[in-house]
């Protein structure tokens, strides 16, 4: 654990160091790397995703059962609460830490291992931060947008979120059994973004819906989703992004 905190010491002084630079050229231009991500865009969405993602979500989504989509996911998420709960403690949210405190244990035991939201069903709605969400609280910005090969839409403040793994149980993971949750988690992601998948394809630039659709997804999620003002375009984007969340 010593040494777990002076890795999040460390990261924190060296991210601070340059946020005031990082926030200028942010706001001047989030996408520095357009082209490539347009490129990695085009592959992930029209290649990827088209012949190989959205046929296994579609088949997840018809022929697994309801009941077996949902206790995997849940189990998923489940094994990100206890770091939900220093996520939350360290932007001195203790009621938000308290609850996935709560929610993991209950769910652990009563839920068995997690298959089923009991927490939810008594009250205890899932709220869970990553640490990159630690990061923007404390005011370091979001970095360049980046379109990941495979994996999608990152702003590079989300390279942090590998500190997560560091607690348990995630830290007792096997290399395979944690590809395995990835992989859970995702295809489960996928199917319930199929629905959405309309709002993309009728965009003028998808790629652009997509990429201002993941940033107002950041900053809401930073924020909790204490947004200042949301328009019909911002909550079209943001019913998106909550299939994905």
């Amino acid at each position: 654990m010593k040494a777990y905190s002076s890795l999040l010491l460390s990261l924190l002084l060296t991210l601070s160091v340059s946020v005031q630079a990082q926030d200028n050229q942010e706001q001047a231009n989030p996408d520095p790397f357009e082209g490539f991500n347009r490129a990695m865009w085009d592959f992930n969405y029209l290649y990827l995703d088209k012949y190989l993602l959205r046929p296994a979500a579609t088949g997840y989504a018809n022929y697994v059962p309801a009941p077996i989509q949902s206790g995997l996911y849940n189990i998923t998420l489940n094994l990100e609460e206890p770091s939900s709960v220093v996520n939350n403690l360290l932007q001195w949210k203790p009621e938000y830490a308290a609850n996935a405190t709560g929610r993991f244990l209950i769910n652990s035991t009563f839920g068995i291992l997690g298959i089923f939201d009991v927490a939810g069903q008594i009250g205890l709605e899932r709220k869970q931060d990553q640490f990159s969400e630690v990061l923007g609280y404390w005011g370091v910005p979001d970095g360049p947008y980046i379109m990941m090969p495979v994996l999608g839409p990152y702003v590079t403040r989300e390279a942090t979120d590998f500190v997560d793994g560091l607690y348990f149980p995630l830290s007792e993971m096997t290399l395979w059994v944690s590809a395995a949750k990835w992989g859970i988690k995702n295809l489960h992601k996928r199917a319930m973004a199929l629905e959405q998948d309309q709002l993309i394809d009728g965009a003028l630039d998808p790629y652009l819906f997509v990429r201002e659709s993941y940033l107002q997804h950041v900053n809401y999620s930073v924020l909790d989703g204490q947004l200042p003002q949301v328009n019909e375009d911002d909550e079209a984007l943001e019913d998106f992004m909550d299939e994905l969340d």
